[in-house]
């Protein structure tokens, strides 16, 4: 599993003594590759964010500036399933920030076997959710939210385009293997060589799924039936939340 993470403290020996805590913890699992950004204000954590996604934050509630719960606040209005840890030296903050729904609290000075029992409650959280497409292509790692994907389609049998709301992306892979990844958060293989993402779909016909983009997506004779039959059930799903 690749994981991106990024630390946000205004205090540069904090958030390298938890960047390392991190690493020693991170290390000791299996099939884990961590990445750990740091940002020392808000304002510039908000700026990478424009650009970039973490599944995971550990975020100092008390900075100069936009404070940590300010921050919080402005990435709840972007992203609902970023996992929020507060870093604090000060518990009285907590019942502010309860509207931002943090994942978990922690106390300075961080306590190594309590960062670690939180570290592997959001890794097995992010599993739970498997809501995040992981690849490699031409030796760089990517991590995109299945929710941010429109659709996926196939070029010369291995090669799978990734369309989504940032732009395209790419990797060598099984169209396959990808619907069955997928097929849990929406999507739907409506050709043998297109999965879509119903979320983003504008109109459903028997031989054509019409995105809210513009893009026109082709749905093959064969798969048909199955398509509509899936684009109704998710109708169904999405009214009863």
């Amino acid at each position: 599993m690749n994981l991106t993470i990024a630390i946000c403290d205004d205090d540069r020996n904090d958030a390298t003594r938890l960047e390392q805590m991190l690493e020693g913890i991170f290390s000791d699992m299996n099939d884990m590759d961590l990445k750990i950004d740091i940002y020392e204000t808000g304002e510039g954590l908000l700026h990478a964010l424009e650009k970039v996604a973490y599944p995971i934050l550990f975020l100092d509630m008390e900075m100069p500036g936009c404070d940590g719960i300010g921050v919080a606040e402005i990435i709840r209005k972007r992203d609902r399933d970023m996992l929020i840890f507060f870093v604090t030296s000060h518990s009285q903050y907590m019942q502010r920030s309860f509207e931002v729904r943090p994942f978990r609290y922690l106390l300075k000075p961080v306590d190594k076997a309590g960062l670690e029992a939180a570290a592997i409650k959001a890794v097995e959280e992010l599993l739970q959710r498997n809501n995040w497409l992981e690849f490699t292509y031409k030796q760089t790692s990517w991590q995109i939210k299945s929710d941010d994907i429109m659709y996926v389609t196939v070029e010369r049998g291995k090669k799978l385009i990734i369309a989504a709301k940032e732009g395209i992306c790419m990797y060598y892979g099984k169209i396959g293997e990808l619907e069955a990844k997928l097929a849990p958060h929406g999507f739907c293989r409506i050709h043998t060589g297109y999965l879509v993402n119903w979320q983003y779909a504008r109109s459903v016909a028997k031989d054509k799924v019409a995105l809210i983009s513009g893009v026109v997506l082709p749905v093959s004779r064969a798969r048909s039936g199955e398509a509509i039959l899936s684009y109704h059930r998710y109708l169904e799903k999405r009214l009863l939340k």
